[in-house]
């Protein structure tokens, strides 16, 4: 069973985990399960009843339709030898997945929850930089998304005449939230809130960077239906203060990426703004970086329509989605190498 895992060696407490929980007709990996809001809640109580030293689970917020917002916080203390060198606090990365429902970028936050957790491989990832992983940001949407045949990617809050509902959380964040030409409309797919962070699921995000922020050198939003990493801004196509960092740091992902997924589909790399040839007025990653976390990233992930469209065309080698996942988990490590090589990078500041 041991094998199923990319790790060379698996922590104590996982193979337990393993042991006690996994039966002839259970998946050994979450890249294996299907991904729903149950997934979720069933697979981080488990991890934190077995490898409780290394993460903590928090799940004070909750969504309209009552299913919880977890916040799951990975660490372990660095070596002896280092502490008397280095007193100062462990950077912290937050990772959150899932604002516009779909179960992608989801399924994607659990594998790197299971990588860091699972694999005594990657401790030094752990001693060394605090891990903050928002894995459902929008579960709601997810589960809706699931069984729909419309692509849902608001959450499912009524609007208050009863006649729609479902706000896009991606535009709901309090940075220049007013800034877009305005839509009222409840229909509408990209409907931002009757007013910015009016949403639990805005609200929860927000909560997580405020406690985390005086330690967050790094933020990145994962979403489905993409392939490629995008930095500040949204809302206009001027430059943050510190582009010279995003860019480099947003090319060294894009290459990691790039050399682990076989170049099938180029992992790319530029501004939210310019991904979306307008102005995306609330956006997170906005949020984020004016709250000074000096890295803060969009990170589209499994291709989504533009799979399916080149699907058509050709046919995708054998264990493409594999191959993409190994791809976004070194752009992953690689965030690490940004926090923790101070010689490459210099220090991580606005």
């Amino acid at each position: 069973m041991w094998n199923v895992f990319s790790c060379k060696n698996l922590r104590h407490c996982y193979g337990e985990m393993l042991h006690t929980l996994l039966d002839r007709d259970e998946a050994a990996c979450i890249e294996d399960a299907a991904i729903g809001a149950s997934t979720v809640t069933i697979f981080l109580k488990a991890i934190r009843e077995y490898c409780g030293d290394v993460m903590n689970v928090i799940s004070e917020h909750m969504t309209y339709e009552g299913r919880h917002l977890y916040e799951v916080v990975l660490t372990k203390d660095r070596p002896p030898s280092d502490k008397s060198e280095d007193q100062q606090s462990k950077p912290t990365i937050i990772i959150e997945a899932g604002q516009e429902g779909g179960t992608e970028s989801v399924g994607l936050a659990l594998y790197i929850i299971e990588q860091l957790v699972a694999c005594e491989d990657y401790e030094p990832m752990l001693q060394y930089v605090t891990w903050v992983i928002l894995p459902c940001t929008n579960p709601d949407g997810q589960e809706y998304s699931r069984y729909s045949q419309v692509s849902w990617k608001k959450n499912l809050r009524p609007s208050e005449d009863q006649l729609s509902y479902g706000v896009d959380i991606t535009r709901n964040f309090d940075t220049q939230w007013g800034s877009c030409p305005k839509i009222e409309s409840g229909f509408s797919p990209i409907y931002p809130g009757v007013g910015p962070a009016s949403e639990n699921e805005t609200m929860f995000i927000k909560s997580v960077i405020a406690k985390h922020k005086k330690e967050a050198k790094l933020y990145v939003s994962l979403k489905r239906d993409g392939h490629s990493i995008h930095y500040p801004y949204g809302h206009t196509k001027s430059d943050p203060s510190n582009p010279s960092q995003l860019h480099r740091v947003a090319g060294d992902i894009a290459m990691r990426v790039n050399q682990r997924t076989g170049g099938v589909h180029l992992f790319m790399n530029t501004s939210v703004f310019d991904s979306e040839g307008k102005a995306h007025c609330g956006h997170s990653v906005d949020y984020a970086y004016e709250s000074g976390i000096p890295l803060s990233y969009e990170m589209r992930v499994f291709l989504g329509s533009d799979n399916k469209i080149m699907t058509k065309f050709q046919s995708l080698p054998r264990g493409y989605d594999n191959s993409l996942r190994n791809g976004y988990f070194s752009g992953i490590r690689e965030m690490y190498n940004v926090l923790t090589n101070e010689k490459k990078y210099g220090k991580i500041t606005k």
